[in-house]
C-alpha cells in the first residue's frame, strides 16, 4: 500500500512538471509570436482607429490595474480576517475567515514574486514602449537598464490584474469568470491607450498566473497552519508541517 501510495505521488509530481513545461514552452510561443507578428500591426491599429472617446474610457478602466489601488486594501482585509479566526467569529461564506487569510497572504505573496520577476524583466529585457515607435520610429530593445521608455515588457498594470484575478479565483471559484473578465479588460486598456504592446501583457498575465499557481499549495494546504497564526508566530514549530 505505501509502495502504491508513493507511486501514486510521483506520478503526480511528473504530471505537475510535465504540465508546467508544456505551459511555458506554449506561452513563449504565444509571446515570440505576437512580439513578431501582432504587436506593431495592433498598436498601428490602435493609434489610427481609436477615437478620444474609447481610449478616454479605457484610461479610466486601466486604473484597475494600478497597484496603489489595492495595496492597503489587500492588507487591510487579511488583518480584519485574521482578527476574526483569532477570535473565533463564524463567517457566512465557505471556508470562512480562514479562507480569506490564506487568501489574501497567498495574493500578497504572489503580487511580491510577481513584481519581482516583472521588475528585473523590464529592466533587462528594456524593450521600447509603443510611444517610442510614433514618435522616434524605434521599433524593439535598448539597453539593459536604460529605463523609460525602455521598459516596455512586461506590464505591472497587467500584472496586478491578474495577480487579483489569479487569487481571488483559487480562493472564491465562483467569482473567476467576472474577475478574470475585469482583468482582460485591464490588460486590453494598456494595449488601446499604447502603454504596452499585446505581449507585453500576456506576458504578465502568464508571470501571475504561474506565481500564483506556484505559490497556492504553500498557503491554501490545511497541512500548513503557518498562515492562521500571527505574523510573528509564522516560524514557530507546533505541528508537523508548520
Amino acid at each position: 500500500m505505501r509502495g502504491d501510495a508513493a507511486g501514486n505521488k510521483a506520478a503526480r509530481r511528473a504530471h505537475a512538471r510535465n504540465r508546467w513545461l508544456a505551459g511555458s514552452i506554449l506561452g513563449l510561443l504565444a509571446i515570440g509570436v505576437l512580439f513578431l507578428f501582432v504587436d506593431l500591426p495592433l498598436s498601428r491599429f490602435m493609434q489610427a482607429h481609436v477615437p478620444p472617446a474609447v481610449d478616454n474610457a479605457f484610461e479610466w478602466i486601466g486604473e484597475i490595474g494600478d497597484s496603489d489601488n489595492y495595496a492597503w486594501v489587500v492588507l487591510a482585509v487579511y488583518i480584519a480576517a485574521l482578527v476574526a479566526l483569532r477570535r473565533g467569529r463564524e463567517a457566512a461564506w465557505p471556508g470562512g475567515y480562514e479562507r480569506v487569510v490564506r487568501g489574501s497572504l497567498l495574493l500578497m505573496a504572489a503580487w511580491i514574486v510577481g513584481g519581482i520577476v516583472t521588475g528585473l524583466l523590464k529592466q533587462t529585457v528594456a524593450r521600447a514602449r509603443p510611444e517610442v515607435f510614433f514618435e522616434q520610429g524605434f521599433y524593439g530593445l535598448g539597453h539593459a537598464f536604460q529605463g523609460k521608455p525602455f521598459n516596455s515588457f512586461p506590464s505591472s498594470h497587467a500584472l496586478t490584474a491578474f495577480v487579483l484575478a489569479a487569487a481571488i479565483s483559487v480562493v472564491a471559484p465562483r467569482w473567476r469568470w467576472a474577475i478574470y473578465t475585469v482583468a482582460i479588460l485591464a490588460a486590453v486598456s494598456r494595449v488601446v491607450n499604447l502603454d504596452h504592446f499585446a505581449s507585453d501583457v500576456t506576458a504578465s498575465a502568464l508571470i501571475a498566473i504561474a506565481a500564483v499557481h506556484a505559490l497556492k499549495p504553500w498557503f491554501l494546504d490545511p497541512a500548513y497552519t503557518w498562515p492562521t497564526r500571527l505574523p510573528w508566530q509564522w516560524r514557530r514549530r507546533d505541528d508537523k508541517n508548520a
